[in-house]
Formats: C-alpha cells, structure tokens, sequence
C-alpha cells in the first residue's frame, strides 16, 4: 500500500509543480475540460454507440446478479453476461455507476437495479431499457461519460509531461495544445468507452520507460509493465506496448556499461517484468477471476485475428482508410501539419542519430524519441493489416503524432522564429475552428431533437416502429412504446402503428452500388428493403411524413464517399459533421430522421423487411 500512495503522491506533486511552473497549463486542461465536457449528455438516456451500450450494461447487469443473487454464483453469472470480456472497463464503470446503485438502495428503489436482470431479447435488449427508470440510465451515462472526460484531461497532460520530459516546457506545451484541440480526441470523451482510460495508461506507461532510459532504475521498467497491461485490459490493441517495453530495455542496454549481451541478458529484470504484467492483465480480467478461462483466451488469442479479416466499411485502399480516418478525427490543417511535422521530425531525428559519435554513447533523449517513433510506427502497422477502422482505432497515435510535430515547431522555431509563430497560430486557429464548429454542433443533434419533437407532440400511448439493428440508433422517448417487430409473436405487433421513423441508415439502401462498397450494417436483404423505404416514403403504405429533423439527403439517396477516391474525402476534412462508418459516434450527417404518421386506412399489405 505503501509503494502506491508513494507512486500516487509523487504524481500528485509532479502536477502540482508543472502547473507552478507553467501557468499556460491550466488554461491548456481547462480548454480541454471544456471541450471534452461541452454537451457530453448527448443523447442520454440513450446510448451514444454500440460500445457505450456494451460497456454500461456490464456492471449495471453485474450489480443486479449480485442484488437477486448475493453468491459467487450471481457474481460470476452477472461478469460472464457480457458480449466481451472487457476487463478494465468493468471494473471503472462499476465504481462509476456505484452511486446510482447506492441512491437506488438509499431511497427503497433497488428494485429499478434488480429488474435488468440478464438481459435478453433482440433490438439492443431493448424490453431491459425501456423497463428500467430513466433516472437510471441518465445518471450511469452521466457518470460513466464524466469519468471518461476527466481520463481526457488526464491524457493531454500526460501528453505535456512526455513533451516537458523528452525536451522541454514549450514542446510539451505545443503537443497538449494540439492534442486537446483534436477534434476526433474530444469526441471520444462524450461516450463510455475504453479507448481514452486505455491511452491514458498507455502514455504512462510510455512516460514510465522514458524515465527508465534516463535514470536506468528497475523500478521504472516494472512501473511501464504494469501501466501497460493495464491499458491492455482496457483495450488489446494497446498490445504493442509490450514491444515498446522490449524495445526501452534494449536502449537502455546499448549504452550500459560493460557488453551489450550481459546489459540485455537481465533475467530478473525481464521475468519480473513480464510477471508484473500477466498478473496485472489476470487480476485486471473479472472475466477470469470468476473462473471463465475460455472466453478470457479466446479474447487474448483470437480475436485480433478475426479483425483482420472484420470488415465494417467498404473496401477499399488502405491509404483510403488511413486519410479518412485522419481527415475526420484531425481536420485538413491539422493533417497537413501533421503529415509535414511528423516527416520533419524523422528527419530530424535521422540526422541526430547520424551524427552519434559512438553506437553505444548515452543519448536519454534520443532513445525516447525512438520509443515515440517506434509507437507510432507499430501501430499504424498493426491498423494497416485490418480491412477497415475508425477513428477510435487510431486514437492511441494522436499523442505520438502531436509529440513530434511540436518537436519540428519547436526546432523550426530555433532557426526560423516569426516562420514557426505564424505556421503554429495558423494550424491552432484552424484547428480550433474545425474542433468547435465539432463540439458545438452536439447542442442541436437531430436525434436529440427528434426524441425532443416526439416527447411533446407524440399522443399518449402511441406507437412508434423503427429499424436498423438496434433502438439506439433511432430517436425514441424512453416513456414511448416501440412496435416490437424483432420479436417472433405475432400477435404482440402493430400492423399499422401511429408512427414510422425512417433514418439515415434505412435511406442507405437506396443507394445503388457494388456491395462490396456497402458497409456491414447495409448489405443484408439490400432490394428488398430499398423497395420497402422507397415506398413507405413515396406514401403508398398511406404513411405522411410530418418532421423531419437533419438534412434531407437528395431523393433521399445519401452521398457517401466513393471507396478509393481521394476527391470525395475532401470535405471530410473540412465539415467536422461528416459521415461516419461502423460503431463511431454518429454526426449530424448520419442522423437525419423522418417521423411518418398514419395517415388513412391501415393497408396490411405493409410488410417490413426487418
């Protein structure tokens, strides 16, 4: 207990003297704080992606086994309900959501927590959402989303720290400006997941091994160990820390003193390390602990290769996806910066390596540029090997990518002072705008304001019908009854219900391409569905639009980008709004809704191909 409060008030004084010693800092976390923060209760009660619906079901289901079963048993069936064995996640969102539970107990409502049950039935366990109090998906979102917010702040100031520590004040300072600004980083925090906790301890983890490489202290290496499996329990692809541990000890050998083969041969060092590692990814695995070996290895060992063969998007180039993903989470300006900051510190580097007057003199900066480059290099060798990703899949090489572009700022600025002002104004300026043009569009979300149009105008006990696979991506009230046609009882389905609402994902269908150009969540029964949204919205099963809420796509056709096509990714890059794939959040370009209301006779011919 001893070693962690000494870690934890070490930390704690590091901040406290950072923010005496640079008063840009606060303002930097403030920034970020606001961003990050602004509006992060979008779409509460309802769950802004598929990973969010994952990660606050898990412990919610976990405290409500052990509520109706107070055993290991209940305990055990609670952890193994879900879809992945997910590790760190669970347990931060379990103490997140843990003052939910406790209000529930303090206030006689522990039944609204015992009710989830382990969910089942189809539309994201949509009959446990509905039955279950708003307040309580409300409040578990709130804080589930708050925690990721602060573990935003968090990793800009680990950004600043590795900056600060690799080379000084106004490097670190440039690359937490840049990174706090990052339009696909702030995103990211307005939803309960595991990529932001998990590139928070891979920085630390990073920060760890650079003091390693300075100070050559044993306990730095095990402190990177474990803060990288635990980012690894929060989320695998964080895997190639484990090479970046390897490759610190490596450095820190080749300017040991004596031979090179007796620095890197350090039994003790490596299996303590390794050791700290693998105990820290069992003990951060509640899935194993409970005793469910199979799932946790199949999730260690297989799945990264069922994701090299996953395909959500389109085919296409990998260069394509790369710039896409880039385009969207950085802005134009910010990518050329990048592109050009990052070349020019290779470059850099490249001439400082040259210019070492021995292979094996010590050179504590340089090793930790190496970490950086070797980071970002092995993860985007790892991204390039799937058939598609997103931007929360790339998220772990934003810091590098920030560190080293405000190493050539800062190296610019020592030759070329006014060149260096005026290129870093103009990419914050720019930055700045594409990120709060961003952030500020979540205040006026069409689904948001759909829920909103159909929670005042809706009569009561009206029914809705929707589509798509699941109730979280339509606009839906939490009190309004939706027309169950996933289930296989016939008889509990509306053949006419009161209201339709067609989104952008069913208009998807209408777009006549190759299917291999289509995505994952639009390529199953394409004609017939096409036919069925084209005729529901051409008014022949007498259904009349009357809100539409985002802007109508031309004949209702979207425009998505052409798989290959260097072109159509353009505005991407210039509208932060754009179009996403897969389980991103969705912008306001994915969220146009239509409200259709029964207008005449119930023609029963309507048969929806859901």
């Amino acid at each position: 207990m001893g070693t962690w409060s000494g870690w934890f008030g070490r930390a704690s004084e590091q901040v406290r003297d950072d923010v005496r010693s640079d008063p840009y800092l606060v303002y930097i976390l403030l920034v970020t704080l606001v961003l990050a923060g602004f509006w992060f209760w979008h779409r509460v009660p309802i769950f802004a992606t598929w990973d969010e619906h994952d990660r606050v079901l898990d412990p919610l289901v976990t405290y409500s086994s052990v509520i109706n079963d107070p055993s290991f048993s209940g305990l055990r069936e609670g952890i193994t309900w879900s879809r992945e064995p997910w590790a760190g996640t669970t347990y931060l969102y379990v103490i997140a959501v843990l003052p939910v539970v406790l209000v529930a107990a303090l206030t006689g409502q522990v039944d609204a927590i015992a009710g989830i049950g382990i969910p089942t039935g189809g539309y994201a366990h949509y009959e446990t959402w509905a039955s279950t109090p708003r307040w309580v998906w409300t409040w578990s979102l709130v804080l589930i989303r708050l925690t990721n917010v602060l573990f935003a702040v968090g990793t800009v100031y680990l950004t600043y720290r590795l900056g600060t520590r690799i080379w000084d004040r106004p490097t670190g300072r440039i690359a937490s400006v840049l990174l706090g600004l990052t339009l696909g980083f702030v995103k990211l925090a307005k939803e309960g997941g595991e990529d932001i906790p998990a590139t928070f301890f891979l920085l630390a983890s990073l920060y760890a091994l650079v003091l390693f490489l300075e100070s050559d202290d044993d306990r730095r290496f095990y402190q990177a160990s474990a803060a990288g499996a635990v980012g690894m329990v929060f989320k695998l692809t964080v895997a190639p820390i484990v090479l970046l541990i390897g490759l610190a000890h490596l450095l820190g050998a080749r300017s040991a003193d004596g031979s090179f083969r007796d620095a890197v041969w350090r039994p003790r060092l490596i299996l303590t390390g390794a050791g700290i590692g693998l105990a820290v990814m069992i003990l951060g695995t509640p899935t194993l602990l409970v005793g469910s070996v199979r799932e946790v290895t199949a999730r260690w060992f297989l799945s990264g290769g069922e994701r090299v063969s996953t395909a959500v998007g389109p085919t296409a180039p990998t260069w394509w996806w790369f710039l896409r993903t880039y385009f969207s989470a950085f802005g134009i300006p910010l990518f050329v910066g990048a592109v050009l900051g990052v070349g020019a510190s290779l470059y850099l580097f490249g001439k400082r390596l040259v210019a070492l007057p021995d292979p094996r003199a010590a050179a504590p900066q340089l090793d930790s540029i190496w970490l950086l480059v070797a980071h970002l290099g092995a993860f985007l060798l790892l991204i390039s090997t799937w058939h598609d990703w997103r931007v929360h899949h790339l998220l772990p090489t934003f810091p590098a990518i920030m560190l080293l572009t405000a190493w050539t700022f800062r190296e610019l600025g020592r030759r070329r002072r006014t060149v260096a002002r005026v290129g870093l104004a103009i990419l914050i300026v720019s930055t700045s705008i594409y990120a709060g043009v961003g952030v500020a569009g979540y205040a006026s979300m069409p689904r948001d304001e759909a829920t909103d149009w159909l929670r005042d105008n809706a009569e009561e006990n009206a029914t809705m019908e929707t589509y798509y696979h699941g109730f979280l991506e339509n606009a839906i009230p939490h009190d309004m009854r939706i027309n169950p046609i996933w289930t296989d009882d016939e008889s509990a389905i509306d053949r006419c219900p009161a209201y339709i609402q067609i989104g952008y994902k069913e208009l998807l269908y209408l777009r006549d391409i190759p299917d291999d150009q289509r995505g994952y969540d639009v390529d199953t029964n394409v004609d017939a569905r096409a036919a069925y949204v084209r005729a529901l919205i051409d008014g022949k099963y007498n259904y009349t639009i009357v809100k539409e809420f985002g802007e109508r796509p031309p004949n209702f056709v979207p425009d998505r980008a052409e798989p290959g096509s260097l072109r159509d990714l353009i505005p991407l890059g210039i509208y932060p709004h754009s179009d996403q794939y897969g389980d991103e959040q969705e912008f306001a370009a994915n969220q146009y809704v239509a409200i259709l209301k029964l207008d005449g006779e119930c023609n029963r011919s309507r048969d929806p191909p859901w």
